[in-house]
């Protein structure tokens, strides 16, 4: 079966996470199963709620959160007429800075922490109203929801299904390019430290990514840049070069091929 690999573009560089309302009803099709290198926290508003992860089926009621830890190959669906849930995702490179630590392991499970559900429920509050500095302070109240929901993780341990190690190549892959995406990174020095042929890791990459390695890496690049022109802090050849790119022509035409538009508009 094919696996989605599900891309999340943080666009406010202020506030590193993405939150919206979800629906799911027993008289629709659950969500394709995916994957994404973020972690994922939903909290039930209606009905109930299920995720398969890895092979494990996760229930959640109302006012119950489900966490969803990175590299998971999951869906969600519901038994229900109609399920409502909250969903949170947090970038994984604001996870990183913050200290917070990040399962390796690939499972959903339920978290049960009274304060992290007071956490997720403030959250939503703020994010629904936006009252001034709301960005400061759900950043501060992501890192205490996470510090939370890892505390619950460490003390279960969950089983991946042996069916899927094969999605642990493309996992490392992209660890890889994550860490060296602004460097002039080739598919060749990435295929020598997975230790597989070219031909098979584009292959397998493509498949689960829905992109090519290099198009993945331009796609990185694009969104690093774009973070930091609208920082303020660099122009638009600082902010291409310290993505990893050399040739502002190369760069003008890959930014606008990704992001759909010309770097200049985010002056």
């Amino acid at each position: 079966m094919y696996l989605n690999y599900e891309h999340h573009n943080y666009i406010d560089p202020q506030l590193p996470i993405s939150f919206h309302l979800d629906k799911q009803s027993n008289r629709s099709l659950p969500f394709p199963r995916h994957w994404h290198e973020h972690i994922e926290l939903l909290y039930v508003k209606k009905g109930t709620c299920m995720v398969q992860g890895n092979g494990v089926e996760v229930t959640a009621g109302e006012g119950e959160i489900i966490m969803i830890t990175p590299n998971c190959i999951h869906y969600i669906y519901t038994g229900d007429d109609v399920c409502m849930y909250y969903c949170i995702t947090v970038d994984k490179s604001f996870c990183d800075k913050s200290g917070i630590p990040i399962s390796s392991g690939q499972f959903a499970m339920n978290i049960h922490d009274e304060y992290a559900k007071v956490c997720y429920k403030n959250i939503i509050e703020i994010m629904l109203n936006k009252p001034r500095y709301y960005k400061e302070e759900v950043k501060a109240l992501v890192v205490q929801l996470m510090i939370r929901c890892c505390r619950s993780a460490e003390n279960i341990q969950m089983f991946a299904d042996t069916k899927e190690i094969t999605s642990q190549l493309v996992v490392k892959a992209i660890d890889y390019i994550y860490a060296h995406f602004n460097e002039p990174i080739t598919v060749n020095e990435l295929c020598t430290y997975l230790g597989f042929s070219k031909y098979y890791v584009c292959r397998k990459f493509k498949a689960q990514t829905g992109k090519t390695i290099i198009d993945y890496v331009n796609y990185l690049r694009c969104m690093n840049a774009k973070r930091l022109i609208e920082s303020g802090k660099f122009n638009i050849t600082e902010s291409a070069r310290l993505s990893g790119f050399n040739n502002m022509s190369y760069f003008t035409r890959t930014y606008r091929r990704h992001m759909g538009y010309l770097p200049s508009k985010e002056i």
